[in-house]
């Protein structure tokens, strides 16, 4: 977990980044997975690099995708890594009241981007 931490640090959130794609994984029993990919800059690195990043959220228990028909993949408001009890959030550019929302039915009531699950890691692709 601690390099799934480091690495929405490293790249500031994903800002000014771009959302490549969006995979869900289904089993039998409905979504297993959803794997986010984007491209941003990693600050840690000398020259800002791009890169892609894969962020997969595990044990899904809850996914809302609601992007309008003109959807422009630009990250404005940031990638949220949250965690409310034992479930992690991938909010991906919600706009809230505070810069993190304080509970999941914040994210419920004002996100339109997210992933709910038991596991999350985040993993550089190139």
């Amino acid at each position: 977990m601690d390099k799934t931490q480091q690495i929405f640090q490293q790249y500031h959130r994903f800002d000014d980044g771009a959302l490549v794609s969006i995979e869900q994984q289904y089993q039998p029993g409905g979504v297993q997975a959803v794997r986010i990919v984007l491209y941003a800059r990693n600050h840690a690195l000398d020259g800002d690099v791009w890169r892609q990043v894969a962020i997969t959220v595990g044990e899904v228990r809850e996914v809302l995708l609601k992007t309008p028909g003109n959807f422009i993949n630009r990250i404005c408001c940031g990638v949220k890594l949250l965690r409310f009890g034992d479930v992690w959030c991938v909010d991906v550019d919600g706009t809230y009241t505070h810069d993190d929302p304080a509970t999941l039915d914040e994210v419920r009531r004002d996100g339109d981007c997210y992933v709910i699950g038991g596991t999350v890691e985040a993993i550089e692709l190139d």
